[in-house]
């Protein structure tokens, strides 16, 4: 096993696949397997690397790296940090082993770009959660159309995604009509005839 994981190349992919396996516990927190799998690949990618006497400068740009991808699946930085964490990753990636045993550019090129998509794709799913989450509950009804079931003035009892609500308008609506919902106000609908 040592003489695999002399290769920079190869020490470089595990260590990928073990943060890969960690972004993977980062974002779905609690299945185990991930992380531990992804710590033992992570340890095993730095013992091979180290074994090539790497570079303190490539280190820390890759570990520079690793926090802004990081950033970008936490955070959501619109790709800033996915594409930050790129170029860190690539040029990190080629200045970490000199000589012979240095990481193939063509390698550093595509783990850099896979793990900068893999990043911003993963970053926007979160940003998106968290903006839908914003709107919770009642609140996610403005703006909704349902039907009248009976006539809605001062009071009236009206459909809405399955569930009957209270409602109320300023205009007399008949049953049967299609409402959209403009405010909720104490678990009761503001309408308007759609």
């Amino acid at each position: 096993m040592p003489d695999v994981l002399a290769d920079s190349n190869f020490a470089f992919i595990i260590l990928i696949a073990g943060v890969l396996a960690l972004y993977w516990e980062l974002h779905a927190p609690g299945l185990i397997v991930p992380g531990v799998v992804g710590a033992f690949l992570l340890c095993l990618g730095v013992f091979g690397l180290w074994e090539n006497a790497p570079t303190w400068y490539g280190s820390v740009l890759i570990l520079m790296a690793f926090v802004l991808l990081a950033l970008e699946l936490k955070v959501g930085g619109h790709g800033v940090s996915g594409a930050s964490g790129a170029v860190l990753l690539l040029v990190g990636a080629l200045l970490l082993v000199p000589g012979a045993h240095r990481i193939n550019p063509a390698l550093a090129a595509a783990v850099s770009i896979a793990l900068c998509s893999i990043a911003i794709f993963l970053g926007y799913l979160a940003l998106r959660a968290r903006r839908s989450a914003l709107l919770t509950g009642v609140d996610r009804l403005v703006g909704q159309v349902g039907v009248a079931r009976t006539e809605i003035s001062s009071q009236g009892t009206v459909l809405v995604r399955g569930e009957y609500w209270q409602a109320r308008s300023n205009v007399p609506i008949p049953p049967g009509s299609r409402v959209s919902i403009e405010r909720v106000q104490d678990m009761t609908l503001y309408v308007k005839e759609a």
